[in-house]
C-alpha cells in the first residue's frame, strides 16, 4: 500500500494583505465607476486575508511598480522568465522541508505539477540539477491540468508504488498564478485577481507508513459546467475563465458524484472524520457544505487556508492536507479529499490517517 510521508511547503518571497491588492486592482483596472463599489465589496468578503506573490508590485505605488508595465501588457516571455527565476528556489525549500538531504539519493520518481510555467527543459529537469537527484530516475509533468492536478499526480505515485515495492516517490507542485495578472478589466480577470495566489509544496509517497494511507481515487467530469472553468495561453499571458456558475455546477454535481465515490470505495458518508475540500474561493466552499449537509467544523481547515493563502490553484489541497494532518487524533481516521478544474473536472482521494 502507498502512503504519503510527509508534505512540505514554501510561501512565495511577497506577502500581501487583500487589502492592498484590493487598492491595487482599484488603480490599475479601467472600471465603470459604478462597478467600483460592487468590486471593492467582493474583495472585502472575499474570506481571503493575505496572498503570497513572486510579484512586489501589489503592495506598491505605480511608481515603484517592476514587473508589472505601466502602459502595456506584460509579454508572456517575461512572465516566463519570472517563473524560471522564482519556481526553482521555491521547490527546493518546499523539498528540503518535505524530506532531509540524505534521502534525496533515495528518490525513484519524480512528478511535477504546475499550470502556470512550461518551458523545456523544465521544472523537473532544474530540479534533478538543484538537488543532485539521481540522473536515471523516472520522471513524470502533469501540467496545465488546473486546481485538481495534484491529485491526479498522487494517483500517478500510488499507481508506481503499488507496481514498484522500493519506489520513493518525490511530487512537486508549484503555482505562481499570479505572474498572469491581465491588466484588461473583465469580470473573470477580476475573479482571478481576488482569488488566486502563490504556493509550493513538496510530497513524498512511498509504502513505508507516514501521514496518510492512500486507500482509492474516483473522477468524474460534469460536462455542464464546460464553459464556465478555463485555462488558456495568449499573447498576453494565460487567461482564466471562471464563471458565476462554478460553485453551483459543482454543487449540483458534488452529491451524486460523491455517492457514485464512496459506493465505490466501499464506505458510508458517516463513516468520514475530515473533509479535505479545495478552497477554490468562499462561495464554492459553502456551497459544498451546503449540498454535502457538513458542518462548520467540518470545513474549518479550507476556509482557513483560503484565509491563509487565497485558492494557490493545484498546489492548494496539498495545504489542506497537511494542515488537516495536525487535527488528526487517531490512526485510521477517513479522510475524504475534493478538488476542482476544467472540464468541470472533479477530482476526489480517499485516505486513511497513520
Amino acid at each position: 500500500m502507498a502512503y504519503i510521508n510527509s508534505i512540505g511547503t514554501a510561501q512565495a518571497p511577497f506577502s500581501h494583505s487583500q487589502k492592498d491588492i484590493r487598492d491595487f486592482m482599484l488603480e490599475m483596472y479601467q472600471m465603470p465607476e459604478e462597478d467600483r463599489e460592487k468590486v471593492t465589496r467582493l474583495y472585502d468578503r472575499s474570506e481571503i486575508e493575505t496572498r503570497y506573490s513572486a510579484i512586489e508590485d501589489f503592495s506598491l505605488p505605480k511608481s515603484k511598480w517592476t514587473f508589472i508595465e505601466k502602459d502595456q501588457a506584460v509579454s508572456v516571455e517575461k512572465r516566463m522568465q519570472k517563473y524560471f527565476e522564482t519556481a526553482p528556489v521555491l521547490c527546493q525549500k518546499a523539498v528540503r522541508r518535505c524530506i532531509p538531504e540524505s534521502a534525496l539519493e533515495k528518490i525513484t520518481h519524480l512528478i511535477t505539477v504546475s499550470c502556470t510555467g512550461v518551458s523545456a527543459p523544465g521544472i523537473d529537469i532544474q530540479l534533478m540539477k538543484s538537488l543532485a537527484l539521481q540522473t536515471d530516475i523516472q520522471r513524470t509533468s502533469v501540467n496545465f491540468m488546473g486546481c485538481y492536478a495534484a491529485i491526479h499526480a498522487l494517483k500517478q505515485a500510488d499507481a508506481i508504488c503499488r507496481s514498484q515495492a522500493d519506489a520513493r516517490v518525490l511530487i512537486v507542485d508549484i503555482e505562481l498564478c499570479t505572474l498572469h495578472f491581465q491588466d484588461t478589466y473583465t469580470m473573470d480577470n477580476v475573479a482571478a485577481s481576488l482569488l488566486f495566489g502563490d504556493g509550493v509544496a513538496a510530497v513524498l509517497v512511498s509504502n513505508e507508513p507516514g501521514l496518510y494511507s492512500i486507500e482509492n481515487f474516483y473522477s468524474e467530469v460534469a460536462f455542464s459546467g464546460y464553459d464556465d472553468m478555463a485555462w488558456n495561453i495568449s499573447s498576453t499571458g494565460f487567461l482564466m475563465t471562471l464563471s458565476g456558475y462554478v460553485p453551483s455546477v459543482i454543487a449540483e454535481n458534488i452529491e451524486p458524484m460523491l455517492l457514485n465515490s464512496l459506493q465505490k470505495m466501499g464506505i458510508d458518508k458517516s463513516d468520514i472524520q475530515h473533509w479535505a475540500i479545495h478552497p477554490g474561493g468562499k462561495k464554492i466552499i459553502s456551497e459544498i457544505q451546503k449540498a454535502l449537509s457538513l458542518s462548520d467544523q467540518d470545513v474549518a481547515v479550507s476556509r482557513s487556508i483560503l484565509n491563509d493563502f487565497g485558492n494557490m490553484s493545484s498546489a492548494t489541497i496539498l495545504y489542506v492536507l497537511k494542515r488537516m494532518a495536525g487535527h488528526v487524533k487517531a490512526p485510521r481516521e477517513n479522510v475524504y479529499a475534493v478538488a476542482f478544474g476544467p472540464g468541470l473536472t472533479i477530482e476526489t482521494m480517499f485516505l486513511k490517517s497513520c
